[in-house]
């Protein structure tokens, strides 16, 4: 387990660190090599024109899901547990994180506990779940989440502010399933986009670039997924990053280029995690992972997904 909290630390240690080591008149080769065949698993019944509300989940490792089970159950109720255990019937998700290190292999599966980069974690899905499910108590939402642990929005997600590579895959994924979908006769559209990132952009350089590359960022996203907008557009609900040692120097920065850009329009929503006491301070106990959110943290990172998506979107 340590191995594994190690390793994500590390990758987003190395990435986050990579424009400080060369010179900025070297060209470096942001290439991932990322997997792009997304097959279909075809696992769903007709859907008879019923509504198919769509939320993408996209980020870096604290939307991946590396926070632990086992301090969860530690600090919930065992019929809270039982209930994450048992997973949300009416909230499907299909996910790809990490370039297929985890992946439901094309299928929508029930959000449980079993949804996280590896067996003993989760990620900010099954807080979400709860709160969807019990509001959209009569409708199916559909969560597809696509992530790339330790990768940044300047160098990765974009390129020289253009569509960049791990963009492209993402785009595949989620058209794949959105296509999927419409095919299964489903009544589509997406109505919110959760971003969880912005850690491995906090050296000076790329968090001064931040408000610009998420700005057009998010044009793409809504361009490239205009044909399964609802009426209201496609809401994209961003969160603040922690003031983890991690995120120094420039995790203020950030945050105020999230603000900043939820200024943009209606659409645009962003809620604090700082202010909304996350921690990543004190799990493991013997060895505290300070780059990810504590058990505790990542479900309320769920919900306060989850709040964003129900007090903004009408039915």
């Amino acid at each position: 387990m340590k191995k594994l909290l190690f390793f994500c630390l590390s990758i987003g240690l190395l990435v986050g660190c990579s424009s400080l080591n060369s010179s900025s008149s070297e060209e470096i080769d942001y290439t991932i090599g990322m997997d792009n065949s997304y097959p279909v698993n075809d696992c769903l019944e007709d859907g008879n024109s019923q509504k198919a509300r769509v939320i993408l989940l996209l980020g870096q490792s604290n939307a991946t899901g590396c926070s632990l089970i086992d301090y969860l159950e530690k600090g919930v109720s065992e019929e809270e547990f039982k209930k994450y255990q048992d997973g949300f019937s009416n909230v499907l998700i299909n996910y790809c994180l990490d370039n297929k290190t985890s992946t439901t292999d094309g299928k929508f599966k029930k959000v449980d506990l079993d949804c996280g980069i590896k067996e003993g974690y989760f990620g900010p899905e099954l807080g979400m779940a709860e709160k969807l499910s019990s509001h959209y108590k009569d409708e199916k939402v559909y969560i597809l989440k696509f992530t790339m642990s330790g990768y940044s929005l300047n160098h990765h997600w974009l390129t020289n502010k253009e569509r960049g590579e791990i963009y492209t895959s993402c785009l595949e994924f989620t058209n794949t399933y959105l296509k999927y979908l419409d095919d299964k006769n489903y009544d589509v559209s997406v109505d919110a986009i959760c971003w969880m990132q912005g850690e491995s952009d906090t050296t000076e350089e790329k968090a001064s670039r931040y408000y610009d590359n998420q700005k057009a960022f998010v044009s793409y996203l809504r361009e490239d997924l205009s044909k399964y907008q609802n009426e209201n557009g496609i809401y994209f609900i961003d969160a603040g990053i922690s003031s983890s040692p991690y995120c120094l120097p420039s995790y203020p920065e950030i945050n105020e280029a999230k603000v900043k850009f939820s200024k943009d329009s209606h659409l645009n929503i962003y809620f604090p995690t700082i202010e909304n006491g996350l921690t990543t301070l004190y799990e493991p106990v013997e060895e505290p992972d300070l780059g990810h959110y504590d058990a505790l943290s990542e479900l309320k990172l769920g919900h306060l997904f989850g709040e964003a998506i129900i007090n903004n979107i009408k039915k």
